[in-house]
């Protein structure tokens, strides 16, 4: 029996990387798939931060301006923020995990 010869592979794929379907591409695609996670949580987390800056400024103006109530919310709201930080921190230490 004469084995066929293996197709060519598409312009820009290294053998290494395998035919489609292969461990070796699977692996790449979940790779490409997490790091698409991990930059949406880095963006949730730039704002979250802004958010946080632009808190501590609006609270800092209003309680040197006399406003002393705004205080607890906003220490409330930072407080949640850092909550949301610390939640997608987890989630990126169980992403990260070695299955």
């Amino acid at each position: 029996m004469s084995r066929s010869p293996t197709p060519p592979l598409p312009p820009g794929r290294t053998a290494s990387e395998g035919a489609p379907g292969t461990p070796a591409s699977r692996a790449r695609a979940d790779r490409q798939a997490r790091m698409g996670v991990v930059s949406g949580i880095l963006t949730i987390v730039l704002i979250l931060g802004l958010m946080q800056l632009w808190l501590l400024t609006a609270t800092m103006n209003a309680f040197l301006g006399g406003d002393h109530a705004v205080a607890w919310p906003a220490l409330g709201a930072s407080l949640v923020c850092l909550l949301l930080n610390l939640g997608l921190l987890r989630y990126l230490y169980i992403l990260e995990r070695p299955r």
